[in-house]
């Protein structure tokens, strides 16, 4: 796999301490023909019904990268062949989570279909720039959707 990236692992880890952030999490725009996939979160799980990237916590032992291509797996059945950019996130908190930083990557994934987890996910889409107004995600998912575009172009 081909790696595009100047990230620095130890310092986004360290800066992450230094703010209080207790996990780190991911989001993956899998970027397909100018489309960025979105994914919707199953209706009986935590933000049910709401689109998001692919993604997830980082497991101890992993890197962020690793973490990022083991999400993208397990959620899309894809396999993530090269990583184009990583592109900021945001802070977020969830019941079980007191403090998460999400970091985004960009990434061309190998050929084969979207098979979801129906435990996590019920619904996807391929979005371009233009059809993502009326998807329902929270500020922060958008304006990493639209950071990702900008990537793109």
């Amino acid at each position: 796999m081909q790696d595009n990236t100047d990230f620095s692992e130890e310092d986004f880890r360290e800066q992450a301490k230094k703010d209080g952030i207790t996990h780190i999490s991911t989001g993956v725009a899998i970027l397909q023909d100018g489309k960025i996939l979105m994914t919707r979160r199953a209706a009986d799980d935590f933000l049910g019904g709401v689109y998001e990237l692919p993604g997830g916590g980082v497991d101890d032992g992993e890197t962020i990268i690793e973490g990022a291509i083991r999400e993208v797996k397990e959620e899309t059945g894809l396999s993530v062949s090269k990583i184009v950019s990583i592109f900021e996130g945001f802070d977020y908190s969830t019941n079980r989570k007191p403090s998460v930083r999400q970091v985004n990557f960009l990434v061309e994934v190998e050929p084969g279909d979207v098979v979801l987890d129906p435990n996590e996910h019920d619904e996807f889409i391929w979005v371009n720039k233009d059809n993502i107004k009326n998807l329902n995600m929270s500020d922060d998912m958008h304006k990493c959707i639209n950071d990702a575009f900008e990537l793109i172009s």
